[in-house]
Order: C-alpha cells, then sequence, then structure tokens
C-alpha cells in the first residue's frame, strides 16, 4: 500500500499484487524469494546495460558468437531450474521411504 501512498498511482498497486502473487508461487515451488528481490533491485541495471550491448553489438548475435556469454547464460539457466529439480527429487524420496514402511 506504501506504493501507492507514495507516488498515487494504481499501476504501482497492480505491480505490488502481482508481484505478491508472483511471490506466493515461487514460495509453493521452493525457489528461495531473496534472489529475486536482489534481481529487483538489480534489474535496471541490467536493462540498462543491456540496451547498451544491443546497440553496440546490432542485435543479439553477440550472445551466440561470444562463449563467455553463452556460457553465464547456461549457468544462469541451471542456477534458475536446480532448485525445483532438488525439491522435486526430495519428494520422490520421501515418497519411497514411506511407501517402504
Amino acid at each position: 500500500m506504501g506504493a501507492y501512498i507514495g507516488q498515487n498511482n494504481a499501476t504501482e498497486l497492480l505491480m505490488l499484487v502481482g508481484l505478491g502473487v508472483m511471490a506466493t508461487i515461487l514460495r509453493f515451488a521452493d525457489y528461495p524469494l531473496a534472489p529475486l528481490l536482489i534481481g529487483f533491485i538489480l534489474g535496471t541495471m541490467l536493462e540498462d546495460n543491456f540496451a547498451r550491448s544491443m546497440q553496440l553489438y546490432r542485435g543479439l548475435d553477440f550472445i551466440i558468437e561470444r562463449p563467455m556469454t553463452l556460457g553465464l547464460l547456461v549457468l544462469a539457466l541451471v542456477l534458475v531450474l536446480l532448485p525445483s529439480f532438488r525439491a522435486r527429487r526430495a519428494r520422490k524420496r520421501a515418497e519411497g521411504v514411506a511407501d517402504g514402511d
């Protein structure tokens, strides 16, 4: 509610509700919320630098042409998906132990 009161803008209130729903979904999916918060804090800087690199390299070709960039994107994807896979594997193990008793 502080976002609406501070700016007097209904769009920010809708963002507040949307982010709350997204945080709840991520919590149920066993994603940690701290990296999400860090992402929102650093998101503006990332967006500015991405736009700068798009202008400098004239498109998205720099992602495929440079192995370091491609490697970092693959690493980021693995780190995003890893908590979900670990939680699913832990649930399957817990179900297997419960069935074996």
